[in-house]
């Protein structure tokens, strides 16, 4: 009488067994590999957004040109240099203000085009994101309105303060009045991103010595 080959039911338990262990083992390799991979791509993009905000702040300060700008009410009152909004009772338009004056830049290859190099920008925050915005031209249509980009999300403490001398002021001085308004010589822009950080801008003016 022969014995067939084959496996017992114990061989195939244990089999079954160390490919279970195995496969496992390579899903917690799996997963764990996918999450380092989320976390480098959202610390890249949360890098990227960092210098895309800071080359920004610091290519606006340092183009910074103070030149009254038009209202919407069309007089030529609107301060050269404004610094964040306080006025609960301020036009809907200045809410979350945070800085706003005109600059040097706008592209005009060969001077095809007679019109100004410059342009306003305002900086502002609108629950919890940084929003830059830009006017193509300083004394603006009244029904025009400003292409607007949203530079972060999720932030707190959102400030802006300038350096006058020595000093951090929370606002230009003067800032009403158009005839006295001084250049800082540096800009600073601080908040805290989601992952709670403080991350703090300075960007030199022309005057501080940033590159015009």
């Amino acid at each position: 009488m022969t014995r067939e080959a084959g496996f017992t039911l114990v061989e195939v338990m244990v089999a079954l067994g160390i490919f279970a262990l195995v496969g496992v083992m390579c899903t917690g390799l799996l997963v764990t590999t996918i999450d380092a991979r989320d976390r480098q791509e959202a610390a890249m993009d949360r890098l990227s957004e960092l210098q895309h905000v800071r080359t920004l702040w610091r290519e606006d300060a340092a183009q910074m040109v103070l030149r009254p700008h038009r209202t919407a009410d069309g007089g030529y009152s609107g301060p050269a240099l404004a610094g964040p909004q306080t006025d609960f009772l301020a036009p809907r338009a200045d809410a979350g203000r945070l800085a706003a004056f005109s600059r040097r830049g706008r592209p005009n290859p060969g001077g095809a085009a007679e019109r100004s190099s410059l342009i306003r920008v305002v900086w502002r925050v609108e629950d919890g994101a940084l929003v830059r915005e830009v006017w193509t031209a300083v004394d603006p249509a009244p029904a025009s309105t400003p292409s607007a980009m949203v530079l972060a999300q999720g932030l707190e403490d959102v400030s802006v303060q300038f350096r006058y001398g020595r000093n951090w002021l929370n606002a230009p001085p003067d800032a009403g009045r158009n005839s006295d308004a001084a250049m800082p010589e540096a800009m600073r822009l601080v908040y805290r991103d989601p992952q709670g950080r403080e991350i703090e801008h300075i960007a030199l003016t022309s005057l501080g010595g940033g590159a015009s």
